[in-house]
C-alpha cells in the first residue's frame, strides 16, 4: 500500500519536500532590519505564510490519496467477499452429483465420473472446452485406476456395456 501512496502522490510528496526545504531557507534568505519591535508583521511573514500553505496542503493531498487508496482496496476486498452465492449453480451441482449417483450403475464410473466433472465445471463456469476436456480425464482416468486397482475397490463397469 505504501508503494502505491508513493506512486500515486509523487508530485504532492516533491512539492512537499520543496515547501519544507523553502521554509527551513526563509530565515537565511530574508534579512529582518530592527524596527524597534513597531509590528509583529515583518519580511518573512508572508513567505512563511505561503510555504505553510503548501506543506499543509500537500500533507492534505498526500493523506487524502492514501484514505482513497485505502478505501478502494477494502471496496475490493468487500465485492470479492459480498459477492452474493448463486444459489441456483449449488442447486445445479447438487443436481449433478445426484445424477451421477444414480447414473453410476448404468454407465461405469469412467464415463459418470467425466461427465460429472464436466457439469459441475460448466456450473462454475469460466472454463474453455479443453480445460473441461482435459481435467474430466486428468481426474477420472487416475482415480479409477487408483481405486481399482490399487485399492482393489469394486467400481461398476456399467450395465449398459457389459
Amino acid at each position: 500500500m505504501l508503494g502505491a501512496v508513493i506512486k500515486r502522490s509523487i508530485s504532492s510528496i516533491v512539492t512537499l519536500m520543496v515547501g519544507v526545504v523553502v521554509f527551513l531557507s526563509i530565515p537565511s534568505q530574508i534579512v529582518i532590519i530592527d524596527s524597534e519591535g513597531l509590528s509583529s508583521v515583518d519580511a518573512r511573514t508572508v513567505p512563511y505564510l505561503i510555504t505553510s500553505l503548501i506543506i499543509i496542503i500537500s500533507l492534505i493531498m498526500i493523506i487524502s490519496e492514501s484514505v482513497k487508496i485505502r478505501k478502494e482496496q477494502t471496496d475490493t476486498l468487500e465485492d470479492k467477499s459480498s459477492e452474493q452465492t448463486n444459489y441456483v449453480r449449488v442447486f445445479l451441482a447438487f443436481l449433478a452429483i445426484t445424477l451421477w449417483i444414480i447414473a453410476l450403475p448404468y454407465i461405469g464410473f469412467n464415463i459418470a465420473t467425466i461427465l460429472l466433472v464436466a457439469s459441475v465445471m460448466v456450473i462454475i463456469g469460466n472454463c474453455r472446452w479443453w480445460q473441461i476436456a482435459l481435467l474430466s480425464l486428468i481426474l477420472s482416468v487416475p482415480i479409477n485406476y487408483l481405486l481399482a486397482n490399487v485399492l482393489r475397490v469394486y467400481l461398476p463397469s456399467g450395465s449398459i456395456f457389459g
